[in-house]
């Protein structure tokens, strides 16, 4: 794996994307769309197996801890990776920074949910939601690992990578979640779900990116990236409150079993939007960011 980055380092300089752009776009939504499909078919397999094998109790319950972890998850990421993707110009040393301050958040993350763990379950009155939630925090671990991986992928539009990191993480977690469930782990099932899907994820993208990031350092100019990370997290929490304040409010008002009906009835309505929002977000914005130095083919878009 290289350690250092050059001038032609497509991670790093996105120079080279630009004569071959519009054809990479091409490819990539194709790629994407067809991810994407296949990911829907996993999600709505699962689901209906899933569905078999549980009580709508486990996934009201699970949809409980969702609503805090799913917050906190947003700090995790710091949004940090849409920093990378959209910088003109990146170093090995950014990079590298960025990196270990998403390490630092997963990390912090995970200690934030475990100790709100038993408010959790004060506020739904379930003792068994403290469990649920400390376990399930160990999925920032994870998850922080894999943030700038899987952003200096979608920076170099490796999409066909991207592609296979995110069929395979959610096939795992699917695949780990239905053994767990046939054997009668109940809820816990969905617990072990996100864990096992983040530390895949995490894992293929480190190995497939091929990059290692080098030790902290200073100097090499981040301050500018994690500004623009705070106004993405502004952003995020805003939306997260108002497209997830509903599941809260059920959850507490009448509890677990109408919960898991909506929250997985919810899904599935949106799952349509997402089905062409995602793939379109994942192609455009590092083609649109690659074309900033380019000003007259980006205003001709």
């Amino acid at each position: 794996m290289r350690r250092a980055a050059n001038k032609d380092d497509v991670r790093f300089s996105t120079e080279s994307l630009l004569p071959d752009l519009g054809r990479r776009s091409a490819r990539g939504g194709v790629v994407t769309l067809t991810a994407q499909f296949v990911r829907f078919a996993l999600q709505m397999g699962s689901t209906a197996v899933l569905a078999r094998l549980l009580e709508v109790t486990d996934f009201g319950l699970v949809a409980m801890v969702t609503a805090v972890t799913g917050f906190v998850a947003l700090f995790q990421d710091g949004g940090l990776s849409m920093a990378t993707v959209q910088r003109a110009r990146l170093t090995h040393e950014q990079a590298s920074n960025l990196f270990w301050v998403n390490v630092l958040l997963g990390l912090l993350a995970m200690i934030v949910t475990a100790s709100l763990a038993p408010a959790v379950a004060w506020v739904y009155g379930r003792p068994e939601l403290v469990g649920i939630t400390l376990v399930a925090a160990s999925a920032f671990l994870f998850g922080g690992a894999g943030v700038q991986p899987l952003a200096l992928l979608r920076r170099s539009m490796r999409f066909r990578t991207l592609a296979a990191v995110d069929i395979t993480a959610m096939a795992a977690g699917v695949a780990v979640a239905i053994a767990l469930a046939m054997r009668g782990a109940g809820y816990w099932a969905l617990v072990a779900m996100p864990i096992a899907t983040a530390a895949t994820k995490s894992l293929a993208a480190i190995t497939l990116c091929r990059w290692l990031p080098s030790l902290p350092s200073r100097g090499s100019a981040v301050r500018e990236l994690i500004g623009f990370g705070q106004n993405v997290i502004a952003f995020d929490a805003v939306n997260y409150f108002a497209r997830r304040a509903d599941n809260m409010m059920i959850g507490w008002q009448w509890g677990a079993a109408p919960l898991g009906l909506y929250s997985k009835a919810y899904a599935l309505l949106l799952m349509p939007m997402q089905q062409i929002n995602q793939p379109l977000t994942s192609v455009a914005v590092p083609a649109l960011s690659a074309l900033r130095s380019a000003p007259e083919r980006y205003r001709n878009l």
